[in-house]
């Protein structure tokens, strides 16, 4: 007879497969510590130069963190990259050299957790962006694959530099069928997100571009009471709400001048308005206007006086002061399946959008996957039950697999009862970490019961 843990386990295995409680998520495993930078010519010197750029480059990559360069240990390693070279090679493209640099990832890695400082693993979550813009004759268009625009090659460089997993859509038939330029400039929500259904992403991030113009005057509110009703706003006014309607506190810190539009705007808001931000996108609420009449139509029915004020020499003033901050703007939206937030950012050109876009998101996902070591006297010592691990093969795999994981140290089989192994772990991180890192992959399934609710524990299903 099986014991009971075991039995439990089976059955709750059986409710997981028949119910659908986790999603797979779409994710890359990224080369971290590898680093390509363009030189002028192979030279010593240019070398010597090209190998600290790459092992910067590197250390960006597995911290996730801009801020980890300035930690002394990183400077002092920055300083002698030769210790930590595995390889070197050069690499050309057309009449470009790069200088394709490897270092040790474990040694490098060894001074990211001896510094106490986050470490990322090479599992990256997919993104795809959605990116609107506009030409000076106000002609708008969505950016895809193939297009060369220097926000778009800006985006991809700083990407690459920084080891996210990035990609524009195709726009081909499907797409056009599926958006239009506009739900991309009004950074619709729901239209961006089915379009992108087809890419099987985990994050979204749908853009406008535009000239951050101190001339441009704000569109005053619409007088139709069914404009307000009819509006894709969200559900409270506020472009920075999420789905639920409370204020979003997530992806905030890609800008500190994010949602400049939306607090111009919030006076308006707060008076029940139905306003238009300084690109013309509505975020207002649906009860836009209250019950006072101003009489009766022929028709007999009741006109309704709306509720708005125009708009306030602050807030003309508010608009330019944004326009100092930078030639052209950048509003953004970015989804998750989780939530929804909203922000702005500003630069003196369109590929220093992109580049502060893209550093700023990988700040962003490195808080939530990037595992911050522990004393090694601290660390946490977990069992974790799997199940479908009947052969040598599939203990092997899943042996290798959480080996290569950031937040563990190391993993020992401690038991084995039918196909259900029981590991033990070391953690350099914490429980949540080690559950933030397996829900990059499909890999390895949280066993859920039959009302989709977690197991009591650590019980998983290996899935290779």
């Amino acid at each position: 007879m099986k014991p009971y843990p075991s039995l439990l386990l089976t059955c709750a295995v059986g409710f997981t497969l028949v119910c659908a409680s986790f999603v797979a998520s779409a994710t890359q495993r990224i080369v971290v510590n590898e680093a390509k930078i363009l030189v002028e010519d192979q030279s010593s010197r240019a070398q010597q130069k090209a190998a600290k750029q790459a092992l910067r480059e590197v250390f960006l990559k597995m911290s996730g963190s801009t801020e980890s360069l300035s930690n002394p240990g990183v400077k002092a390693a920055l300083s002698s990259p030769q210790s930590l070279l595995r390889s070197y090679r050069y690499s050309y493209e057309g009449s470009e050299t790069y200088y394709v640099a490897e270092f040790d990832s474990t040694k490098v890695g060894e001074i990211l957790q001896r510094e106490m400082l986050p470490l990322w693993g090479d599992r990256r979550p997919e993104t795809l962006i959605w990116l609107a813009v506009q030409d000076d004759n106000e002609n708008k268009r969505i950016i895809d694959e193939s297009l060369d625009f220097p926000i778009a090659e800006a985006l991809r460089t700083t990407a690459q530099e920084r080891g996210l997993p990035l990609s524009l859509p195709l726009m081909d038939l499907t797409d056009n069928v599926n958006i239009t330029t506009y739900d991309v400039w009004g950074r619709f929500v729901e239209p961006v997100r089915e379009a992108s259904r087809r890419y099987s992403v985990d994050n979204i991030i749908a853009a406008r571009v535009y000239k951050n113009d101190s001339s441009f005057i704000p569109d005053l509110p619409n007088a139709e009471p069914n404009a307000a009703l009819n509006s894709n706003s969200n559900p409270n006014g506020n472009p920075n709400s999420n789905s639920s309607g409370e204020e979003s506190t997530q992806f905030e810190h890609m800008s500190d001048e994010s949602d400049n539009y939306g607090s111009n705007n919030k006076e308006l808001v707060e008076e029940g308005g139905y306003v238009s931000n300084s690109q013309g996108e509505q975020t207002g609420d649906t009860n836009t206007y209250n019950d006072t009449t101003d009489g009766v139509s022929e028709s007999g029915v009741k006109k309704v006086k709306p509720t708005i004020k125009p708009f306030t020499m602050d807030e003309f003033e508010a608009y330019a002061e944004q326009s100092e901050e930078g030639d052209f703007g950048l509003d953004w939206v970015f989804i998750s399946k989780e939530s929804v937030s909203y922000g702005s950012i500003y630069a003196d050109s369109p590929a220093e959008l992109g580049n502060a876009l893209m550093d700023a998101y990988a700040d962003y996902l490195s808080s939530q996957y990037a595992v911050v070591g522990v004393d090694k006297a601290n660390r946490e010592v977990l069992e974790i039950s799997i199940a479908n691990v009947g052969t040598i093969e599939s203990y092997a795999a899943v042996s290798r697999y959480l080996t290569t994981l950031s937040v563990v140290e190391s993993a020992s089989l401690k038991a084995q009862r039918g196909t259900v192994a029981t590991f033990s772990i070391t953690l350099i991180g914490t429980t949540e970490d080690l559950m933030n890192t397996v829900g990059l992959e499909a890999k390895l399934r949280p066993v859920a019961d039959a009302y989709g609710q977690p197991v009591e524990g650590f019980s998983f299903y290996w899935n290779n």
